[in-house]
């Protein structure tokens, strides 16, 4: 059966970088719809969707209601059964969905490539991310992966997911007994938890076809030089993931009382 699949781009006050987003979703060698969630942007981000006509759908609202709501509105609005979530200052190559497309089967939660981070002033490879965690591209146990998933994060820039566990885990926002976060950090690596708590395996393409742009403007980046946004950001992911542990001792009570 053909997979369907959406691209969703959220975007905020990032017009100039917007483009290169939009082309990567436009030319990937399998058939996709792209749609564009802007909320709140106050630059020229509407003219540069309207140039791009039918070829993709730009959802707008006025006031910003923070990140993940605009992931969030995104999402809804596809029509994909499978979504990828693309930054609007990051790219993929043309092959990234065809390739995610590949490694996905019913018993799959989603599927995640290699990525790489580009210096945006010198337009230089930084670093390559993801391409270790599995041994080759296919499908694999969740367990396989496990330890790296957890411990650190893939990026939805990076993923291929299935629409309504992105939906889930984006509508869950802050979770029930969560004490930190950060600028929508947190549903990003509950999107890949979620997946492996309901699906038994994962799929890698083992080549960096995601890119990442390193910039000013990045919340990661950022980071690297505030201690204490840093510091943030590191508690509101051990949020997600002392949810996700919890979530699966509940599970496996669960199983063994069945």
């Amino acid at each position: 059966m053909t997979k369907t699949i959406s691209i969703v781009i959220p975007t905020f006050n990032r017009a100039d970088m917007l483009p290169k987003a939009i082309e990567s979703a436009l030319n990937q060698t399998m058939p996709c719809e792209v749609i564009v969630s802007d909320h709140g942007s106050t630059d020229h981000t509407a003219q540069i969707a309207a140039e791009y006509g039918a070829k993709i759908t730009y959802i707008r609202r006025e006031k910003d209601f923070g990140p993940h709501f605009c992931w969030l509105e995104g999402v809804l609005h596809a029509t994909g059964e499978f979504v990828h979530l693309q930054y609007d200052d990051d790219w993929i190559a043309p092959t990234f969905i065809e390739k995610c497309a590949s490694v996905l089967k019913d018993d799959v939660g989603f599927a995640f490539t290699g990525a790489e981070v580009i210096d945006d002033k010198t337009g230089k490879q930084m670093m390559v991310q993801f391409l270790e965690w599995l041994p080759e591209t296919g499908i694999f146990d969740n367990r396989l992966a496990e330890e790296n998933i957890v411990g650190s994060l893939i990026s939805p820039g990076a993923a291929l997911f299935r629409r309504q566990v992105l939906i889930d885990a984006l509508y869950q926002g802050r979770l029930p007994l969560q004490n930190s976060e950060y600028h929508g950090v947190g549903p990003d690596i509950f999107a890949s938890l979620l997946s492996m708590l309901r699906y038994p395996k994962v799929g890698f393409v083992k080549e960096p076809l995601a890119s990442f742009r390193a910039h000013e403007g990045s919340i990661t980046i950022d980071a690297l030089t505030d201690k204490q946004k840093a510091a943030n950001i590191a508690a509101a992911y051990n949020e997600v993931r002392h949810y996700y542990v919890e979530l699966k001792a509940m599970q496996a009570v669960r199983g063994a009382q069945a």
